[in-house]
């Protein structure tokens, strides 16, 4: 694998324009600040919080990697039966596949 291949979880899952060292200078800068939530809607648990990002990381690098599990796992830097268990507990699935491919086995 490149080094140009390899990414970091935080990587994957960054916002774009958002450094590690800024703070925000607004609510809008917040990494949990989604502008369709009205202020008064209540805060979005740390667990929902984490299960987004991750989400949305492990989605990410499965795009990267054409679906390649093993190679996806490398990227995130787990282990691949750790990342089987992510994706079967986010019943994370590709747009190509069909949601009940394994009932039909």
């Amino acid at each position: 694998m490149s080094k140009k291949e390899t990414k970091t979880m935080a990587q994957l899952v960054s916002i774009p324009g958002e450094t590690a060292h800024e703070s925000p200078s607004s609510s809008e800068e917040l990494p949990g600040y989604c502008p369709t939530i009205p202020p008064s809607a209540p805060t979005p648990s740390l667990r929902h919080l984490r299960a987004e990002a991750e989400i949305r990381g492990i989605k990410r690098a499965l795009e990267q990697t054409g679906w390649n599990r093993r190679r996806a796992a490398e990227l995130l830097s787990v282990s691949y039966r750790g990342l089987l268990y992510k994706i079967r507990q986010h019943n994370i699935t590709s747009a190509a596949e069909p949601l009940d491919a394994f009932a039909r086995r």
